[in-house]
């Protein structure tokens, strides 16, 4: 059975992993990594970015690389384990964008649907005004085709 750990500064440590690569880092590259983000600068916070360090390399998402660390310092290399972790991270992020997305676009076909069928109703009471509405029953029909197309783009990113 898997035991459940928690990682001290776990989005730091996360937002650091979406946009490096981990090859040969000591603890001060995450720490100036972190200390970026506004929310991280006490010592405090020092301890438990070593505290993450150490609780990373014990469930194997870092390694230590022998032949780059010193006495004073180690050097950090990411395993395939993390490689894996930061597509995951990725997918999810992406997941929420895109159903937001999603979300809003399905609103938008909705109302240009509408508008469609009250133009059909409008042509059903009087033909003659088909001249003035065609173009714009086109233009929501070929919005309504861009949208669906971006819905299926969103899809097959995730895919």
């Amino acid at each position: 059975m898997r035991k459940t750990v928690n990682l001290p500064l776990y989005d730091e440590f996360m937002g650091v992993f979406a946009n490096h690569e981990i090859r040969n880092w000591q603890a001060k590259h995450f720490w100036e990594k972190m200390a970026l983000s506004k929310h991280i600068s006490t010592e405090e916070d020092r301890w438990l970015m070593y505290a993450g360090l150490r609780i990373l390399v014990k469930c194997q998402y870092l390694e230590v690389d022998i032949s780059q660390s010193t006495k004073r310092a180690f050097s950090y290399k990411e395993t395939q384990r993390l490689d894996n972790l930061r597509e995951k991270y990725k997918k999810q992020k992406l997941e929420t964008l895109f159903i937001e997305k999603k979300t809003e676009f399905l609103c938008q076909i909705q109302d240009k649907e509408n508008n469609i069928n009250f133009i059909k109703t409008l042509l059903a009471d009087d033909k003659t005004l088909e001249k003035y509405f065609i173009v714009h029953q086109q233009k929501l029909e070929n919005d309504i085709r861009n949208i669906n197309s971006n819905i299926k783009f969103m899809e097959d990113v995730l895919n």
